[in-house]
């Protein structure tokens, strides 16, 4: 085995124990049926073809009411990149769920608060 196959065995079995070894956290608050729910999701990967690392974070915030109504913000963050401009804009989502079949809308602003296209869709899951 060559000695940069080692490392990066070394380094996905490193990072497998931190990433095994961490506590996430994240809250649900429910009051009268309506759920509040703040957290963030950690993403790290290493791309072959550009040998790169890339560690991105995700705050969200969400609101579901008891109807099945459920309101979504989040955004994403380059934790490589803390010395620049952070803020990227917000992803918005709106879903509505029935008997297996979710309607949804969502749309995106940039950092200047300029909003994007709107996407308007259904899943539906069988």
């Amino acid at each position: 085995m060559k000695k940069l196959e080692l490392a990066v065995i070394a380094a996905w079995v490193g990072l497998a124990s931190v990433m095994a070894a961490t506590t996430s956290y994240s809250k649900d608050f429910t009051i009268a049926g309506q759920t509040i729910s703040a957290g963030a999701e950690s993403d790290i990967n290493y791309v072959t073809g550009v040998e790169e690392w890339d560690w991105t974070a995700t705050p969200y915030a969400a609101f579901t009411t008891s109807a099945g109504i459920g309101l979504s913000v989040e955004t994403e963050i380059n934790m490589r990149e803390l010395d620049e401009d952070i803020f990227q804009g917000i992803d918005w989502t709106a879903e509505y769920a029935v008997s297996g079949v979710t309607v949804y809308t969502e749309v995106s602003s940039d950092s200047d608060w300029e909003f994007g296209d709107i996407t308007v869709g259904a899943k539906v899951k069988f």
